[in-house]
Protein backbone atom coordinates (compact mmCIF):
# COMPACT_ATOMS: atom_id res chain seq x y z
CA UNK A 1 0.00 0.00 0.00
CA UNK A 2 1.21 3.31 -0.54
CA UNK A 3 1.78 5.18 2.64
CA UNK A 4 2.07 9.29 1.26
CA UNK A 5 2.50 10.53 -2.05
CA UNK A 6 6.02 10.80 -1.55
CA UNK A 7 6.15 7.27 -2.45
CA UNK A 8 4.06 7.75 -5.14
CA UNK A 9 4.81 4.61 -8.47
CA UNK A 10 6.97 6.57 -11.10
CA UNK A 11 6.73 4.60 -14.49
CA UNK A 12 8.93 3.96 -17.05
CA UNK A 13 7.41 5.79 -19.94
CA UNK A 14 9.96 4.35 -22.93
CA UNK A 15 8.57 1.13 -22.83
CA UNK A 16 4.85 1.64 -22.20
CA UNK A 17 4.28 3.52 -25.53
CA UNK A 18 6.46 1.29 -28.12
CA UNK A 19 5.39 -0.35 -30.63
CA UNK A 20 4.74 -3.77 -30.32
CA UNK A 21 7.06 -6.36 -31.40
CA UNK A 22 6.85 -7.12 -35.13
CA UNK A 23 3.76 -4.36 -35.73
CA UNK A 24 5.77 -1.23 -35.98
CA UNK A 25 1.89 0.67 -37.01
CA UNK A 26 0.51 0.00 -33.51
CA UNK A 27 0.63 2.21 -30.60
CA UNK A 28 0.61 0.18 -27.03
CA UNK A 29 0.13 2.09 -24.04
CA UNK A 30 -0.20 0.10 -20.51
CA UNK A 31 -3.37 0.04 -18.34
CA UNK A 32 -2.58 2.80 -16.20
CA UNK A 33 -2.75 5.38 -18.89
CA UNK A 34 -6.47 4.71 -20.75
CA UNK A 35 -9.79 4.56 -20.17
CA UNK A 36 -12.84 2.82 -22.14
CA UNK A 37 -16.18 3.70 -21.62
CA UNK A 38 -18.32 1.49 -23.40
CA UNK A 39 -21.62 2.62 -23.21
CA UNK A 40 -20.28 6.59 -24.86
CA UNK A 41 -17.92 4.22 -27.43
CA UNK A 42 -15.20 6.62 -25.66
CA UNK A 43 -11.83 6.27 -25.92
CA UNK A 44 -9.24 8.65 -23.43
CA UNK A 45 -5.63 8.23 -23.46
CA UNK A 46 -3.71 10.13 -20.55
CA UNK A 47 -0.17 10.58 -22.55
CA UNK A 48 1.21 13.43 -24.15
CA UNK A 49 1.10 12.77 -28.12
CA UNK A 50 3.99 14.47 -28.33
CA UNK A 51 6.37 11.64 -26.18
CA UNK A 52 4.87 8.89 -28.98
CA UNK A 53 7.73 9.49 -31.08
CA UNK A 54 5.92 8.61 -33.65
CA UNK A 55 8.60 8.51 -36.79
CA UNK A 56 8.78 11.02 -39.34
CA UNK A 57 6.73 9.56 -42.40
CA UNK A 58 5.53 6.55 -40.34
CA UNK A 59 1.90 6.29 -39.58
CA UNK A 60 -0.16 4.48 -37.02
CA UNK A 61 -3.05 2.24 -37.58
CA UNK A 62 -3.76 -0.26 -34.37
CA UNK A 63 -3.84 1.13 -31.06
CA UNK A 64 -2.87 -1.85 -28.22
CA UNK A 65 -5.24 -1.18 -25.37
CA UNK A 66 -7.54 -3.53 -23.96
CA UNK A 67 -8.54 -4.77 -27.43
CA UNK A 68 -6.65 -3.69 -30.50
CA UNK A 69 -8.35 -1.18 -31.96
CA UNK A 70 -7.81 -0.27 -35.52
CA UNK A 71 -8.04 3.63 -36.61
CA UNK A 72 -10.17 4.49 -39.82
CA UNK A 73 -7.74 6.41 -40.94
CA UNK A 74 -3.82 5.65 -40.28
CA UNK A 75 -2.20 8.51 -37.79
CA UNK A 76 0.43 10.48 -38.35
CA UNK A 77 1.15 13.55 -35.98
CA UNK A 78 -1.04 13.53 -32.78
CA UNK A 79 -2.51 16.17 -31.03
CA UNK A 80 -4.58 16.70 -28.04
CA UNK A 81 -7.04 19.42 -29.55
CA UNK A 82 -8.65 16.78 -31.50
CA UNK A 83 -10.33 13.62 -31.43
CA UNK A 84 -9.62 10.49 -33.60
CA UNK A 85 -11.94 7.51 -34.72
CA UNK A 86 -11.13 3.61 -33.96
CA UNK A 87 -13.22 0.72 -34.51
CA UNK A 88 -13.24 -2.62 -32.88
CA UNK A 89 -15.63 -5.34 -33.83
CA UNK A 90 -18.04 -3.47 -36.18
CA UNK A 91 -18.46 -0.67 -32.98
CA UNK A 92 -16.40 3.21 -33.68
CA UNK A 93 -15.07 4.55 -31.07
CA UNK A 94 -14.04 8.31 -29.74
CA UNK A 95 -10.29 8.36 -29.44
CA UNK A 96 -8.80 11.55 -27.65
CA UNK A 97 -5.13 12.25 -26.28
CA UNK A 98 -5.49 14.40 -22.94
CA UNK A 99 -2.48 16.31 -20.80
CA UNK A 100 -5.14 16.58 -18.08
CA UNK A 101 -4.92 14.32 -14.51
CA UNK A 102 -7.40 11.23 -15.10
CA UNK A 103 -9.04 10.00 -12.30
CA UNK A 104 -10.84 6.72 -11.80
CA UNK A 105 -13.21 5.45 -9.12
CA UNK A 106 -14.26 1.90 -8.69
CA UNK A 107 -16.93 0.76 -6.50
CA UNK A 108 -19.31 -1.87 -5.95
CA UNK A 109 -22.10 0.05 -4.12
CA UNK A 110 -24.55 3.04 -5.26
CA UNK A 111 -22.94 6.20 -4.27
CA UNK A 112 -25.27 8.46 -2.27
CA UNK A 113 -25.92 11.64 -0.30
CA UNK A 114 -24.34 9.92 2.69
CA UNK A 115 -22.97 8.19 4.34
CA UNK A 116 -19.80 7.44 1.88
CA UNK A 117 -19.42 4.41 0.37
CA UNK A 118 -16.23 2.39 -0.21
CA UNK A 119 -14.64 3.03 -3.61
CA UNK A 120 -10.80 2.61 -5.10
CA UNK A 121 -9.30 5.00 -6.75
CA UNK A 122 -6.35 5.81 -9.32
CA UNK A 123 -4.85 9.19 -10.24
CA UNK A 124 -2.64 9.50 -13.16
CA UNK A 125 -1.45 12.78 -13.80
CA UNK A 126 -0.46 12.70 -17.54
CA UNK A 127 3.39 12.96 -15.86
CA UNK A 128 4.08 8.97 -15.35
CA UNK A 129 3.24 9.48 -11.89
CA UNK A 130 0.24 7.31 -10.36
CA UNK A 131 -1.91 6.88 -6.97
CA UNK A 132 -3.76 4.30 -5.91
CA UNK A 133 -5.68 4.31 -3.03
CA UNK A 134 -8.96 3.16 -0.70
CA UNK A 135 -11.64 5.82 -0.44
CA UNK A 136 -14.83 6.55 0.79
CA UNK A 137 -17.28 8.77 -2.05
CA UNK A 138 -20.33 10.62 -1.35
CA UNK A 139 -22.26 12.87 -2.96
CA UNK A 140 -22.06 16.80 -2.21
CA UNK A 141 -23.65 20.17 -2.30
CA UNK A 142 -27.70 20.73 -2.19
CA UNK A 143 -29.31 22.27 -5.24
CA UNK A 144 -26.20 21.00 -7.29
CA UNK A 145 -27.51 17.56 -6.33
CA UNK A 146 -30.39 17.50 -8.49
CA UNK A 147 -28.20 18.02 -12.02
CA UNK A 148 -27.17 15.05 -13.86
CA UNK A 149 -23.87 15.53 -12.98
CA UNK A 150 -23.22 15.10 -9.57
CA UNK A 151 -20.07 16.73 -7.41
CA UNK A 152 -18.09 14.60 -5.22
CA UNK A 153 -16.35 14.35 -1.63
CA UNK A 154 -13.44 12.01 -1.24
CA UNK A 155 -12.49 10.85 1.77
CA UNK A 156 -8.96 8.75 1.87
CA UNK A 157 -8.64 5.44 4.00
CA UNK A 158 -6.19 3.46 5.31
CA UNK A 159 -7.96 0.79 3.52
CA UNK A 160 -10.88 -0.66 2.65
CA UNK A 161 -13.28 -0.83 6.14
CA UNK A 162 -12.47 3.73 6.45
CA UNK A 163 -11.55 3.06 9.90
CA UNK A 164 -8.55 5.28 9.96
CA UNK A 165 -8.27 8.09 7.51
CA UNK A 166 -5.09 8.73 5.18
CA UNK A 167 -3.73 11.87 4.04
CA UNK A 168 -2.82 12.29 0.82
CA UNK A 169 -1.08 14.69 -1.66
CA UNK A 170 -2.90 15.10 -5.41
CA UNK A 171 -1.93 17.44 -7.85
CA UNK A 172 0.49 19.46 -5.30
CA UNK A 173 -2.06 20.67 -3.46
CA UNK A 174 -2.06 20.01 0.34
CA UNK A 175 -1.42 16.90 1.76
CA UNK A 176 -5.14 16.07 3.07
CA UNK A 177 -7.51 13.43 3.89
CA UNK A 178 -10.18 14.77 2.26
CA UNK A 179 -10.93 16.78 -1.02
CA UNK A 180 -13.64 17.35 -3.36
CA UNK A 181 -14.51 16.93 -6.84
CA UNK A 182 -16.96 20.02 -8.20
CA UNK A 183 -18.81 19.21 -11.58
CA UNK A 184 -18.88 22.90 -12.70
CA UNK A 185 -21.71 21.45 -13.84
CA UNK A 186 -23.58 24.96 -14.37
CA UNK A 187 -20.59 26.88 -15.08
CA UNK A 188 -21.64 27.77 -19.26
CA UNK A 189 -17.35 27.63 -19.72
CA UNK A 190 -16.19 25.57 -16.32
CA UNK A 191 -13.81 28.45 -15.34
CA UNK A 192 -15.73 30.28 -13.26
CA UNK A 193 -14.70 28.63 -10.35
CA UNK A 194 -11.57 28.38 -11.47
CA UNK A 195 -10.44 31.85 -11.99
CA UNK A 196 -12.39 33.74 -9.40
CA UNK A 197 -11.15 31.40 -6.52
CA UNK A 198 -7.50 32.27 -7.82
CA UNK A 199 -8.52 35.96 -8.19
CA UNK A 200 -9.60 36.24 -4.49
CA UNK A 201 -6.24 34.71 -3.72
CA UNK A 202 -4.66 37.45 -5.54
CA UNK A 203 -6.63 40.08 -3.80
CA UNK A 204 -6.45 38.82 -0.31
CA UNK A 205 -4.18 37.13 1.90
CA UNK A 206 -4.47 36.78 5.71
CA UNK A 207 -3.79 39.56 7.77
CA UNK A 208 -2.30 36.87 10.40
CA UNK A 209 1.00 35.42 8.08
CA UNK A 210 3.39 36.64 9.82
CA UNK A 211 1.98 34.02 12.85
CA UNK A 212 0.90 31.54 10.30
CA UNK A 213 2.94 31.60 6.60
CA UNK A 214 1.16 28.82 5.61
CA UNK A 215 -2.06 30.03 5.91
CA UNK A 216 -4.23 30.31 3.03
CA UNK A 217 -7.21 32.94 2.19
CA UNK A 218 -8.67 30.51 0.34
CA UNK A 219 -8.36 27.03 -2.16
CA UNK A 220 -6.70 25.42 -4.74
CA UNK A 221 -8.01 23.60 -8.05
CA UNK A 222 -6.90 21.37 -10.44
CA UNK A 223 -8.95 20.20 -13.40
CA UNK A 224 -9.52 16.49 -14.02
CA UNK A 225 -10.93 14.32 -16.06
CA UNK A 226 -13.32 11.84 -14.28
CA UNK A 227 -14.45 7.92 -14.69
CA UNK A 228 -16.80 6.46 -12.33
CA UNK A 229 -16.91 2.91 -12.72
CA UNK A 230 -16.07 2.45 -16.11
CA UNK A 231 -18.22 5.80 -17.19
CA UNK A 232 -16.57 8.96 -18.46
CA UNK A 233 -18.25 11.95 -16.05
CA UNK A 234 -16.42 14.73 -17.85
CA UNK A 235 -13.99 17.72 -16.76
CA UNK A 236 -14.22 18.40 -12.67
CA UNK A 237 -12.44 20.60 -10.23
CA UNK A 238 -10.53 18.93 -8.11
CA UNK A 239 -10.38 21.07 -4.91
CA UNK A 240 -9.07 21.47 -1.23
CA UNK A 241 -11.23 22.25 1.75
CA UNK A 242 -12.27 25.41 3.59
CA UNK A 243 -11.33 24.20 6.94
CA UNK A 244 -8.90 25.02 10.01
CA UNK A 245 -6.10 23.41 8.74
CA UNK A 246 -6.27 25.39 5.27
CA UNK A 247 -6.40 28.65 7.23
CA UNK A 248 -4.27 27.82 10.37
CA UNK A 249 -6.91 28.51 12.73
CA UNK A 250 -5.83 28.20 16.63
CA UNK A 251 -6.96 24.47 17.67
CA UNK A 252 -9.24 23.68 20.39
CA UNK A 253 -7.56 23.36 23.60
CA UNK A 254 -9.54 23.10 27.00
CA UNK A 255 -11.78 25.72 25.11
CA UNK A 256 -12.43 26.83 21.81
CA UNK A 257 -10.07 29.34 20.28
CA UNK A 258 -10.11 29.24 16.57
CA UNK A 259 -13.70 29.85 14.92
CA UNK A 260 -15.27 28.35 11.74
CA UNK A 261 -18.98 28.44 10.59
CA UNK A 262 -20.08 28.02 7.17
CA UNK A 263 -23.21 30.24 5.75
CA UNK A 264 -25.26 27.05 4.90
CA UNK A 265 -28.41 28.32 3.86
CA UNK A 266 -29.78 31.78 3.59
CA UNK A 267 -30.85 32.09 7.42
CA UNK A 268 -31.07 35.28 9.75
CA UNK A 269 -28.08 34.96 11.19
CA UNK A 270 -25.85 34.93 7.90
CA UNK A 271 -27.60 37.86 6.35
CA UNK A 272 -27.83 39.69 9.43
CA UNK A 273 -31.43 40.36 9.44
CA UNK A 274 -32.31 38.74 12.34
CA UNK A 275 -30.98 36.84 15.55
CA UNK A 276 -32.72 33.81 16.50
CA UNK A 277 -32.28 31.75 19.44
CA UNK A 278 -29.31 28.87 19.28
CA UNK A 279 -29.26 25.47 20.91
CA UNK A 280 -25.76 24.46 21.80
CA UNK A 281 -26.92 20.71 21.08
CA UNK A 282 -27.89 21.96 17.43
CA UNK A 283 -24.40 22.14 14.85
CA UNK A 284 -26.69 24.64 12.54
CA UNK A 285 -27.87 28.13 13.56
CA UNK A 286 -29.43 30.62 12.03
CA UNK A 287 -28.39 29.46 8.47
CA UNK A 288 -25.14 28.65 9.57
CA UNK A 289 -23.21 25.19 10.13
CA UNK A 290 -20.94 24.68 12.94
CA UNK A 291 -17.58 23.27 11.97
CA UNK A 292 -15.52 21.04 14.35
CA UNK A 293 -18.78 20.30 16.55
CA UNK A 294 -16.85 16.90 17.72
CA UNK A 295 -14.80 19.21 20.28
CA UNK A 296 -17.56 21.49 21.37
CA UNK A 297 -20.45 23.46 20.06
CA UNK A 298 -20.57 26.79 21.26
CA UNK A 299 -22.75 29.32 19.97
CA UNK A 300 -22.07 31.98 22.27
CA UNK A 301 -19.50 34.45 20.58
CA UNK A 302 -21.14 34.33 17.18
CA UNK A 303 -24.73 34.96 18.58
CA UNK A 304 -22.96 37.65 20.34
CA UNK A 305 -21.08 39.16 17.23
CA UNK A 306 -24.41 39.02 15.28
CA UNK A 307 -26.49 40.46 17.82
CA UNK A 308 -23.76 43.20 17.51
CA UNK A 309 -24.11 43.70 14.25
CA UNK A 310 -28.25 43.91 14.53
CA UNK A 311 -28.35 45.69 17.84
CA UNK A 312 -25.96 47.75 18.98
CA UNK A 313 -25.98 52.26 18.90
CA UNK A 314 -24.56 53.67 15.78
CA UNK A 315 -22.02 54.79 17.93
CA UNK A 316 -21.18 51.64 19.30
CA UNK A 317 -21.07 50.18 16.45
CA UNK A 318 -18.54 52.40 14.49
CA UNK A 319 -16.20 52.66 17.60
CA UNK A 320 -15.73 48.67 17.93
CA UNK A 321 -16.57 46.94 15.31
CA UNK A 322 -13.34 47.07 13.69
CA UNK A 323 -12.07 44.82 17.11
CA UNK A 324 -14.73 42.49 16.42
CA UNK A 325 -14.18 41.98 12.38
CA UNK A 326 -11.00 42.57 10.36
CA UNK A 327 -11.28 45.50 8.33
CA UNK A 328 -9.28 44.40 5.64
CA UNK A 329 -10.72 41.46 5.06
CA UNK A 330 -14.63 43.08 5.34
CA UNK A 331 -13.36 45.69 2.34
CA UNK A 332 -11.56 43.17 0.41
CA UNK A 333 -14.45 40.89 0.58
CA UNK A 334 -16.85 43.51 -0.70
CA UNK A 335 -14.40 44.42 -3.10
CA UNK A 336 -14.25 40.89 -4.56
CA UNK A 337 -18.17 39.71 -3.64
CA UNK A 338 -19.40 43.33 -5.81
CA UNK A 339 -16.41 42.49 -8.44
CA UNK A 340 -17.67 39.19 -9.25
CA UNK A 341 -21.53 39.60 -8.37
CA UNK A 342 -21.26 36.90 -6.74
CA UNK A 343 -24.93 36.70 -6.09
CA UNK A 344 -25.30 33.32 -4.17
CA UNK A 345 -22.50 34.52 -1.71
CA UNK A 346 -23.57 37.45 0.87
CA UNK A 347 -24.42 35.16 3.04
CA UNK A 348 -24.63 31.29 1.99
CA UNK A 349 -21.87 29.82 0.15
CA UNK A 350 -19.18 31.94 2.78
CA UNK A 351 -17.41 31.14 5.76
CA UNK A 352 -16.97 33.39 8.88
CA UNK A 353 -13.74 32.66 11.07
CA UNK A 354 -11.45 33.53 13.74
CA UNK A 355 -8.05 32.96 13.87
CA UNK A 356 -7.39 32.51 17.86
CA UNK A 357 -9.54 34.19 20.60
CA UNK A 358 -9.03 38.01 20.99
CA UNK A 359 -8.51 38.10 17.61
CA UNK A 360 -11.54 39.60 14.71
CA UNK A 361 -13.74 37.75 12.92
CA UNK A 362 -13.16 37.17 9.06
CA UNK A 363 -14.51 35.78 5.72
CA UNK A 364 -13.57 32.97 3.37
CA UNK A 365 -15.66 33.02 -0.37
CA UNK A 366 -16.95 29.81 -1.43
CA UNK A 367 -18.49 27.86 -4.14
CA UNK A 368 -17.96 30.77 -6.87
CA UNK A 369 -19.97 29.33 -10.25
CA UNK A 370 -22.30 32.13 -9.94
CA UNK A 371 -20.31 34.93 -10.56
CA UNK A 372 -19.24 37.33 -13.36
CA UNK A 373 -22.99 37.92 -14.99
CA UNK A 374 -24.23 34.35 -14.55
CA UNK A 375 -26.23 33.62 -11.38
CA UNK A 376 -26.55 29.95 -9.68
CA UNK A 377 -28.32 28.53 -12.64
CA UNK A 378 -25.65 29.03 -15.42
CA UNK A 379 -28.41 31.99 -16.66
CA UNK A 380 -26.46 35.38 -18.09
CA UNK A 381 -28.04 38.08 -15.93
CA UNK A 382 -27.20 41.17 -17.51
CA UNK A 383 -26.95 43.38 -14.48
CA UNK A 384 -23.87 45.62 -14.03
CA UNK A 385 -25.43 48.72 -12.12
CA UNK A 386 -25.96 47.48 -8.31
CA UNK A 387 -24.26 46.80 -5.21
CA UNK A 388 -24.38 43.54 -3.10
CA UNK A 389 -24.64 43.84 0.76
CA UNK A 390 -25.70 41.79 3.51
CA UNK A 391 -26.76 43.47 7.00
CA UNK A 392 -23.32 43.62 8.07
CA UNK A 393 -21.98 45.85 5.20
CA UNK A 394 -25.01 47.79 5.64
CA UNK A 395 -23.69 48.83 8.41
CA UNK A 396 -20.55 49.12 7.01
CA UNK A 397 -21.38 51.27 4.61
CA UNK A 398 -22.56 54.18 7.18
CA UNK A 399 -18.23 54.43 8.39
CA UNK A 400 -17.58 57.84 6.36
CA UNK A 401 -14.88 58.47 8.98
CA UNK A 402 -11.23 59.20 7.36
CA UNK A 403 -9.81 55.69 8.49
CA UNK A 404 -13.20 53.75 8.61
CA UNK A 405 -15.08 51.52 5.69
CA UNK A 406 -15.26 54.13 2.81
CA UNK A 407 -11.97 55.03 3.06
CA UNK A 408 -10.30 52.17 2.96
CA UNK A 409 -12.51 50.93 0.21
CA UNK A 410 -11.89 53.61 -2.11
CA UNK A 411 -7.93 53.54 -1.59
CA UNK A 412 -8.14 49.50 -1.99
CA UNK A 413 -9.97 49.84 -4.90
CA UNK A 414 -8.01 52.61 -6.23
CA UNK A 415 -5.00 50.13 -5.33
CA UNK A 416 -6.35 46.83 -7.08
CA UNK A 417 -7.14 49.00 -10.15
CA UNK A 418 -3.57 49.18 -10.74
CA UNK A 419 -2.24 45.74 -10.76
CA UNK A 420 -5.14 42.61 -10.21
CA UNK A 421 -8.53 44.47 -10.83
CA UNK A 422 -7.93 45.18 -14.61
CA UNK A 423 -9.63 43.66 -17.41
CA UNK A 424 -6.72 42.25 -19.13
CA UNK A 425 -5.39 40.87 -15.97
CA UNK A 426 -9.22 39.45 -14.99
CA UNK A 427 -9.93 38.22 -18.71
CA UNK A 428 -6.42 36.63 -18.96
CA UNK A 429 -7.31 34.22 -16.06
CA UNK A 430 -10.66 33.35 -18.17
CA UNK A 431 -8.98 32.69 -21.39
CA UNK A 432 -5.74 30.99 -19.56
CA UNK A 433 -8.51 28.40 -18.35
CA UNK A 434 -10.69 28.43 -21.64
CA UNK A 435 -7.23 27.53 -23.69
CA UNK A 436 -6.26 24.36 -21.63
CA UNK A 437 -10.36 23.34 -21.53
CA UNK A 438 -9.86 23.85 -25.39
CA UNK A 439 -6.56 22.48 -26.00
CA UNK A 440 -7.28 19.20 -24.46
CA UNK A 441 -11.04 19.11 -26.40
CA UNK A 442 -12.45 18.74 -23.50
CA UNK A 443 -15.91 20.88 -24.32
CA UNK A 444 -16.44 17.79 -27.05
CA UNK A 445 -16.02 15.19 -24.34
CA UNK A 446 -18.56 17.51 -22.04
CA UNK A 447 -21.07 17.57 -25.10
CA UNK A 448 -20.74 13.30 -25.11
CA UNK A 449 -21.31 12.91 -21.84
CA UNK A 450 -24.03 15.09 -20.91
CA UNK A 451 -26.74 16.32 -23.59
CA UNK A 452 -27.59 19.90 -21.77
CA UNK A 453 -24.32 20.97 -22.69
CA UNK A 454 -24.15 23.33 -25.82
CA UNK A 455 -20.29 24.46 -27.07
CA UNK A 456 -21.96 26.24 -29.87
CA UNK A 457 -22.83 28.71 -26.97
CA UNK A 458 -19.05 28.52 -25.93
CA UNK A 459 -17.56 31.05 -28.71
CA UNK A 460 -20.43 33.73 -27.48
CA UNK A 461 -20.08 33.15 -23.59
CA UNK A 462 -16.33 34.27 -23.43
CA UNK A 463 -17.44 37.99 -25.52
CA UNK A 464 -20.05 38.30 -22.87
CA UNK A 465 -18.39 38.01 -20.22
CA UNK A 466 -16.06 40.47 -21.49
CA UNK A 467 -18.29 42.75 -22.44
CA UNK A 468 -19.70 42.56 -18.81
CA UNK A 469 -17.09 42.54 -16.75
CA UNK A 470 -15.74 46.35 -18.98
CA UNK A 471 -19.64 47.41 -17.92
CA UNK A 472 -19.20 46.55 -14.30
CA UNK A 473 -15.79 48.05 -13.60
CA UNK A 474 -17.15 51.18 -15.14
CA UNK A 475 -20.08 51.39 -12.67
CA UNK A 476 -17.59 50.41 -9.99
CA UNK A 477 -15.24 52.95 -10.85
CA UNK A 478 -17.91 55.59 -10.45
CA UNK A 479 -19.01 53.92 -7.17
CA UNK A 480 -16.19 52.97 -5.09
CA UNK A 481 -13.67 55.69 -6.88
CA UNK A 482 -15.29 58.42 -5.91
CA UNK A 483 -14.45 60.66 -3.42
CA UNK A 484 -16.13 58.65 -0.24
CA UNK A 485 -18.03 62.03 1.64
CA UNK A 486 -19.76 62.14 -1.58
CA UNK A 487 -21.07 58.47 -2.58
CA UNK A 488 -24.59 58.31 -3.40
CA UNK A 489 -24.94 54.65 -4.74
CA UNK A 490 -26.16 52.66 -2.02
CA UNK A 491 -26.21 48.84 -1.61
CA UNK A 492 -29.50 48.20 -3.36
CA UNK A 493 -29.05 44.45 -2.87
CA UNK A 494 -29.69 44.59 0.84
CA UNK A 495 -32.99 46.08 0.20
CA UNK A 496 -33.56 43.83 -2.60
CA UNK A 497 -32.28 40.73 -1.49
CA UNK A 498 -34.46 37.55 -0.89
CA UNK A 499 -34.23 35.64 2.20
CA UNK A 500 -36.41 32.70 3.41
CA UNK A 501 -36.46 31.25 7.00
CA UNK A 502 -36.11 29.08 8.23
CA UNK A 503 -34.65 26.92 5.40
CA UNK A 504 -35.59 24.01 5.62
CA UNK A 505 -39.38 24.63 6.60
CA UNK A 506 -42.22 22.37 7.54
CA UNK A 507 -44.68 24.81 7.89
CA UNK A 508 -44.89 28.58 7.42
CA UNK A 509 -41.61 30.73 6.20
CA UNK A 510 -40.99 34.27 6.63
CA UNK A 511 -40.03 36.03 3.45
CA UNK A 512 -37.60 38.50 3.79
CA UNK A 513 -38.20 40.70 0.84
CA UNK A 514 -36.97 44.36 1.71
CA UNK A 515 -39.65 45.87 0.58
CA UNK A 516 -42.20 47.76 1.88
CA UNK A 517 -45.04 47.49 -0.93
CA UNK A 518 -46.79 44.67 -2.31
CA UNK A 519 -44.17 41.79 -3.61
CA UNK A 520 -45.21 38.93 -6.21
CA UNK A 521 -43.72 35.35 -5.44
CA UNK A 522 -43.81 32.77 -7.80
CA UNK A 523 -42.46 29.10 -6.25
CA UNK A 524 -41.52 26.53 -8.67
CA UNK A 525 -40.98 22.95 -8.73
CA UNK A 526 -37.73 21.38 -10.12
CA UNK A 527 -39.84 21.11 -13.28
CA UNK A 528 -40.10 24.50 -13.52
CA UNK A 529 -43.88 24.17 -12.68
CA UNK A 530 -45.39 26.62 -10.42
CA UNK A 531 -46.70 25.25 -7.54
CA UNK A 532 -47.44 28.69 -5.69
CA UNK A 533 -48.22 32.10 -5.96
CA UNK A 534 -49.16 34.75 -4.09
CA UNK A 535 -49.05 38.55 -3.58
CA UNK A 536 -47.13 39.14 -0.43
CA UNK A 537 -47.36 42.68 1.62
CA UNK A 538 -44.88 44.35 3.82
CA UNK A 539 -41.32 43.62 4.46
CA UNK A 540 -40.90 40.38 6.45
CA UNK A 541 -44.65 38.32 5.64
CA UNK A 542 -45.23 34.55 6.35
CA UNK A 543 -45.74 32.23 3.54
CA UNK A 544 -47.79 28.91 4.43
CA UNK A 545 -46.42 25.90 2.63
CA UNK A 546 -48.16 23.32 4.76
CA UNK A 547 -49.86 22.33 1.24
CA UNK A 548 -46.75 21.76 -0.50
CA UNK A 549 -45.09 17.99 -0.85
CA UNK A 550 -41.43 17.84 0.61
CA UNK A 551 -38.68 19.02 -2.31
CA UNK A 552 -36.36 21.57 -3.57
CA UNK A 553 -38.06 24.54 -5.08
CA UNK A 554 -37.07 27.70 -6.52
CA UNK A 555 -39.00 31.23 -4.96
CA UNK A 556 -39.19 34.52 -7.78
CA UNK A 557 -39.95 37.73 -6.45
CA UNK A 558 -40.66 40.52 -9.01
CA UNK A 559 -41.21 43.48 -6.29
CA UNK A 560 -41.63 47.25 -7.87
CA UNK A 561 -38.83 49.43 -8.39
CA UNK A 562 -35.80 46.34 -8.66
CA UNK A 563 -34.09 45.73 -11.68
CA UNK A 564 -34.72 42.37 -11.73
CA UNK A 565 -37.01 39.34 -10.22
CA UNK A 566 -35.16 37.91 -7.36
CA UNK A 567 -34.23 34.41 -6.76
CA UNK A 568 -33.44 31.64 -3.71
CA UNK A 569 -34.19 28.30 -3.43
CA UNK A 570 -36.22 26.90 -0.54
CA UNK A 571 -36.07 23.25 1.09
CA UNK A 572 -39.67 21.81 2.03
CA UNK A 573 -39.13 18.91 4.30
Amino acid sequence: MIKTLTSLIFLVLSGLLAARPGQADTLTLAAAFYNVDVQKHLILLNKKPAELQIAAGEQNSHLNLDQTYTFTKPLGNLTTTTGYEAEYDGTRYAVYFTDLPILSITTRDSIRDAPSVAAQLTLVDGQGQMLTANLGIEYRGGFSQTYPKKSYELSFWQDSTGAKSRDVRLLNMRSDNKYNLQAMYNEPLRVRNMSSHALWQEIHQPTYLAQEPDAKSGIALQYVEVFVNGTYRGVYALTERIDRKQLKLKKYSKDITGELYKGDSWGPATVFSGLPDFDNGSETWGGFEYKHPEEKIDWTRLHDFVGFVRNSSEQEFLATYRQKFDLKNAVDYYLFLNLTRATDNTGKNLYIAKYKQGEPYFYVPWDLDGVFGTDWKADNINITNDLLSNGFYDRLWQDRSATGFRATLRARWTELRQTIITEEHIMGKFRANLDQLQRNAVYEREQLAWAGFEPAAMSTQLDYTATWLANRLRFLDATFGAPFGIVTTAPVAAAGRLTLYPNPSNDFITVETGAAGATELMLRDLTGRVVLQTTLHGPQPRLDVRQLPKGLYVATLHAGGQPAPRTARVVIN
